[in-house]
């Protein structure tokens, strides 16, 4: 078996987090099923991004295969401003039992605000033990437990295959710095006969913060801060991710991240239009099967996340920590929430693939991941290439950034927000932009020590 390792008070509120080891130690034998299951009772309110064609009819048949009186209801939530603010309310008003939360910032908004169960002693009782399941304890508030850090994401280089072939640019790497994969984008990038691009050879994300996945690539943990636990955008590394961004975009070779941003376009959503060849992609694969709602007539390559520099170590090829399943605090049977929170982050994860997302759950079996995700080897092989998939999206075995530090994280990623509108639409230099989103992270990270 190959194994992957792997309320709204105020937007904006500081965390006072510090990482810590959960309270409760662990010993013997894991428990991923309850010795009840098959009597247990209960019913359980579940809130997902994800509809039942993404994992989550899937998901819920496997539970009651071990559950079979526990009933389990899944109603969606858009994950954005707006739509985690409407989660936050269901959960408030008592209307949701688990949910699948999404990202850090909003993860800790809910532990911080009395939203989530604690399952410190649930884990420990049940011999579970975050570091030996997921790979990391970081997600933890005041010395306890609040969520299971079972979901995650790999990021990728999305290829359109008729394009890079047509460029003559040969296999798909199996490793690539940013100048080479900025060479392809060259080569790729095609112009009117009055020089205007008519088709980008590539582009970023249109997340506002995936420019910081080349930093979590070199750095491989602790992205926003410095070892002694102070920011760090000041350091040159972001310096150089961003004017290799702009530069690129000056240049005409990479779509403008700015447009992305104030146009409210998926970036996605150029590559299947054929404006863009190839784009920093995470979640495209839920899409690529869906060609009445996401018309494109290429088969998708993927090609691993650059590296800043030759020989080093790429921490964006594994599977990197990003959703979470929760039990809420008001939770009409805990017991059977936290029985489906369990099994969504232990047996059930490998679900999450079929939404385009990945499992950090060390007992991931990935063996049938493709036929689960596409239905066999051979109809996947009508829509993507296999062999990429396989090595950059389950990711096998691959280094993989995590977090050991997460103090003010929710403060700094709306700084970070903030002020990479601020650089990407030119309003302020880069050596500016980042200084003072220096300054004010580190503000941020002294109020909560």
């Amino acid at each position: 078996m190959k194994r992957i390792l792997g309320v709204f008070l105020c937007v904006a509120m500081i965390l006072t987090m510090t990482v810590c080891t959960a309270a409760a130690e662990t010993t013997g034998e894991p428990k991923y099923i309850d010795d009840s299951a098959a009597s247990m009772t209960g019913t359980v309110r579940l809130l997902t991004a994800f509809k039942g064609s993404l994992g989550t009819d899937d998901l819920i048949a496997a539970f009651n295969e071990y559950y079979p009186n526990v009933e389990v209801t899944a109603e969606t939530y858009v994950n954005n401003s707006d739509g985690n603010l409407t989660a936050n309310t269901a959960i408030q008003a008592g209307n949701a039992d688990v949910i699948l939360s999404f990202g850090t910032n909003n993860t800790a908004f809910r532990w911080q605000n009395g939203l989530l169960l604690d399952i410190t002693d649930r884990l420990a009782a049940d011999n579970l033990d975050l570091v030996t399941e997921w790979g990391t304890d970081a997600y933890t508030y005041n010395d306890r437990v609040y969520c299971f850090p079972s979901g995650g994401l790999s990021v990728f280089v999305a290829v359109n295959m008729d394009m890079w072939n047509a460029a003559g640019l040969g296999d798909l790497p199996d490793s690539w710095t940013w100048d080479e994969y900025l060479d392809a984008c060259r080569a790729m990038t095609q112009t009117d006969a009055n020089g205007a691009t008519v088709v980008y050879g590539g582009t970023d994300f249109n997340q506002r913060d995936y420019w910081t996945y080349a930093m979590r690539q070199t750095k491989g943990v602790d992205a926003f801060y410095t070892a002694d636990g102070k920011a760090d955008f000041t350091s040159g590394l972001a310096a150089t991710i961003l004017q290799r961004e702009l530069n690129a975009e000056a240049e005409g070779i990479w779509y403008p991240k700015i447009n992305l941003i104030t146009n409210n376009q998926k970036s996605r959503d150029l590559l299947w239009s054929g404006t863009v060849a190839t784009c920093i992609e995470s979640i495209i694969t839920r899409f690529v099967m869906d060609k009445e709602n996401y018309p494109h007539d290429f088969i998708m390559g993927y090609a691993p996340y650059p590296i800043n520099s030759e020989g080093e170590t790429n921490y964006a090829l594994g599977n990197m920590p990003n959703s979470f399943y929760c039990v809420t605090s008001n939770a009409k049977d805990p017991d059977a929430a936290y029985a489906f929170a369990k099994f969504a982050s232990t047996y059930g994860c490998k679900y999450l693939y079929k939404a385009g997302h990945t499992s950090t759950w060390t007992g991931t079996d990935t063996d049938d991941i493709v036929s689960l995700v596409f239905g066999s080897y051979e109809n996947a092989a009508q829509y993507v290439d296999v062999d990429s998939y396989i090595k950059n999206v389950l990711a096998i075995g691959q280094p993989a950034y995590h977090e050991e530090n997460i103090t003010a994280y929710s403060e700094i990623a709306s700084l970070l927000n903030e002020y990479t509108d601020y650089i990407l639409s030119g309003e302020m230099s880069v050596e500016k932009g980042l200084q003072e989103l220096n300054d004010a992270a580190n503000l941020a990270i002294e109020d909560a020590e």
